[in-house]
């Protein structure tokens, strides 16, 4: 098991009270795993990622519950200097916006080697070590330098040599995209986490992002956590999928299973609220009321006030899970003996 996290609790010290972001979050990946992440705005996927390297700012967060496992590794219960190494040998984040996340006043070339750099600051043999010989500050720099210039190869950025004395301005949306996605792969991660890689993208664009990060896991062997709210890229995209609403993971499945069979409620009005070629006008189908303010959830299923299944348990009770087939996971009281 590459990631396991159980029975994750986060909650959020807000002046209208204390928002419980997230509520019980369980949620796991084997290596090699591509898994989707999906659920509306607020729904608690980013902080969800953000927890799995330790990166929920406290205060105002505060991690009340749960555990997040890395190779059977407690990531919560490492110090400062163990969570930096961790992150920069195991851990790849690609971030939604480039625009705010790309530094406009610095090369790309400073940005990029710099990523490099970081990664290998703590790796025990560095590249020109031999019988005692320790290669100079420039030397690094410049294997760093060389590195770089095959990432940005890599994700598809061509004349990289050129290219990477731009700056951010001169590059488009796509490739500003392509080049965190350098920047997450500098160290060569066993998880690659991306949080909304193709939101600020237009359609062709996203279409080649989400080819590329396909072409990755192909040629290097990544594990993969996509965090979106769009089920196209997971269709297109993912093995597995994860549907939390409110601040807990609701149904995982296979991806082809949990489109051919959804079985919560919940999953079943997105699915309904997907247009398709043969939709008319006036036949998508939303879902009634509204999310729930995270400072008052409701008691029980957090879904419960929105459900046209709704049972006396529902209100009272925290669903647990139930397994069908194919690894087919459903939070939901209308699957257990109460019913």
């Amino acid at each position: 098991m590459l990631l396991d996290i159980q029975n994750l609790h986060l909650e959020f010290r807000t002046f209208d009270g204390v928002a419980k972001v997230l509520a019980g979050v369980d949620l796991q990946m084997q290596r090699g795993d591509v898994v989707g992440l999906v659920g509306e705005t607020g729904c608690g996927k980013s902080m969800t990622a953000l927890a799995i390297p330790n990166l929920i700012p406290m205060p105002p967060g505060v991690i009340t519950e749960g555990r997040v496992l890395f190779d059977g590794e407690d990531v919560l219960a490492k110090s400062p200097a163990e969570l930096q190494r961790f992150r920069a040998r195991h851990l790849g984040m690609i971030f939604q916006d480039p625009t705010t996340n790309l530094n406009p006043v610095f090369s790309i070339r400073e940005q990029l080697v710099d990523s490099v750099l970081y990664q290998r600051m703590d790796q025990q043999t560095v590249p020109g070590r031999w019988r005692g010989w320790m290669p100079s500050a420039r030397q690094i720099r410049s294997d760093a330098h060389r590195r770089a210039v095959e990432l940005m190869s890599l994700v598809g950025i061509p004349d990289g040599e050129r290219r990477i004395e731009d700056y951010p301005h001169q590059f488009s949306g796509g490739m500003r995209q392509r080049v965190l996605i350098a920047m997450a792969l500098a160290g060569e991660p066993d998880l690659l986490i991306a949080d909304e890689p193709t939101t600020a993208l237009d359609v062709t664009i996203q279409a080649q992002i989400l080819r590329l990060i396909d072409s990755l896991v192909k040629r290097l062997g990544l594990s993969v956590l996509i965090i979106t709210h769009n089920l196209g890229v997971v269709a297109q995209t993912c093995q597995k999928v994860a549907v939390m609403y409110a601040g807990k993971v609701i149904e995982t499945a296979p991806v082809r299973e949990l489109f051919k069979n959804p079985r919560h409620p919940y999953t079943q009005g997105l699915l309904k609220a997907l247009p398709t070629s043969h939709t008319r006008r006036g036949e998508l189908e939303g879902i009634p009321g509204t999310i729930p303010n995270l400072t008052r959830p409701p008691e029980g299923c957090r879904f419960h006030p929105r459900c046209s299944h709704v049972m006396e348990v529902c209100r009272q009770v925290v669903p647990p899970g139930h397994r069908g087939d194919s690894d087919h996971i459903t939070y939901c009281h209308l699957y257990g003996e109460e019913r």
